[in-house]
């Protein structure tokens, strides 16, 4: 009877222990509650306030004000960059975490308010006091090039403006190789990826600790330091992407044809100009063995629908709602859209570019050398 008994038990343990990284790897992907109360004067009653992250696959939160007061709670995997809105005219972007935290302000200084047991955006202050008055220059600097009318003075400006703007970027290059590593600084990273060469990125990529590096912007930035340069004459890497209609799609599947891989996203007006002069291409050299992957960056299907209707893009159309986060993105080094690339009938790169790539010359070569 003691042995049962005591093989019980062991099985018990032995199940408990079978089971527990399970759980903990559930409990890991589940996220870690956060809770934030609001203490904000100007506001009345009904109010609502929303949390939507920069972070495409991350939950949107909101809640509304009832007699004073207002809580949100949820879960995070990690400290995040959330948009916060209130009002249709009021918004600033801070930093939440999984922790207990407080919003204290008001509405008539709603880009300042403050959040309390928020680490990252302690971190983040000192970064926005110093860049905050430099954007404002900027923005300025902007405003007086488009009201004026005289071509030099223009000239003079847009130089002033470049520099300035220059000089932002080394400020916050300088911020990243110099400050305590940070998520906010790790964000800046990722912002300026595309302004650093590969190994000055991957050095201040280095200078992070290994929890900062594990973020999804940590491993973003890892991948896409790892991604190798795509050049003309090197084969086009394979993905599989899904329309509109949730329907699978190989680049594989399209050897033996002459390929546009056009990135495009509907809050680019470059691309959306460019997707007006394909429907013309696409006609004069589809019989030829022209076809068009129209591969949309936008994180919003919907979004993304409207816009190929209203673009008549009636050639293959895929995106997979990841924007700049997209793995074949990552892959095919997009670092600003649009980005085209040409690919042969044996799948091989002829050519890359973004708005300015020659596409009829390089089909005429292909396609139709004759015409």
């Amino acid at each position: 009877m003691k042995t049962n008994t005591h093989m019980m038990i062991v099985k018990k343990i032995l199940l408990f222990l079978f089971f527990l990284p399970l759980a903990c790897l559930a409990q890991q992907k589940k996220g870690k509650l956060f809770e934030i109360q609001f203490d904000l004067s100007g506001f009345s009653n009904g109010s609502k306030f929303e949390l939507s992250s920069f972070q495409n696959d991350s939950q949107s939160y909101s809640g509304v004000l009832t007699d004073g007061k207002c809580t949100i709670k949820g879960t995070l995997q990690e400290p995040t960059l959330y948009i916060l809105t209130a009002k249709p005219n009021l918004r600033t972007v801070i930093w939440i975490e999984p922790a207990r935290m407080k919003i204290l302000g008001d509405s008539l200084n709603f880009s300042n308010i403050e959040v309390l047991n928020s680490r990252s955006q302690a971190e983040a202050i000192p970064i926005n006091k110093q860049l905050d008055p430099m954007w404002k220059k900027a923005a300025a600097l902007d405003k007086e090039i488009e009201v004026e009318t005289d071509s030099v003075k223009q000239t003079e400006l847009r130089i002033a403006s470049d520099h300035y703007y220059w000089s932002i970027r080394q400020l916050r290059i300088d911020n990243i190789f110099n400050k305590k590593p940070s998520y906010p600084l790790m964000q800046e990273l990722y912002f300026l990826r595309t302004s650093l060469t590969r190994d000055s990125l991957q050095l201040a990529y280095g200078r992070f600790p290994e929890n900062i590096k594990d973020s999804r912007t940590g491993r973003f930035l890892k991948e896409f330091i790892q991604a190798k340069e795509l050049r003309k004459g090197d084969l086009a890497p394979s993905f599989i992407a899904q329309d509109l209609n949730n329907n699978d799609l190989k680049l594989v599947d399209f050897r033996g044809k002459i390929v546009v891989l056009d990135f495009w996203a509907a809050w680019c007006v470059p691309c959306r100009q460019s997707n007006k002069k394909l429907p013309m291409l696409y006609a004069k050299y589809k019989k030829l063995g022209l076809e068009i992957i129209s591969f949309n960056l936008d994180t919003n299907k919907e979004i993304w629908k409207k816009a190929a209707v209203e673009d008549n893009i009636f050639w293959i159309n895929v995106g997979d709602q990841q924007a700049l986060h997209s793995k074949t993105a990552i892959t095919y080094r997009v670092q600003g859209l649009p980005k085209v690339y040409i690919i042969d009938r044996n799948g091989i790169i002829l050519e890359t570019g973004g708005s300015g790539v020659d596409l009829e010359r390089v089909l005429k070569e292909n396609l139709a050398p004759s015409l």
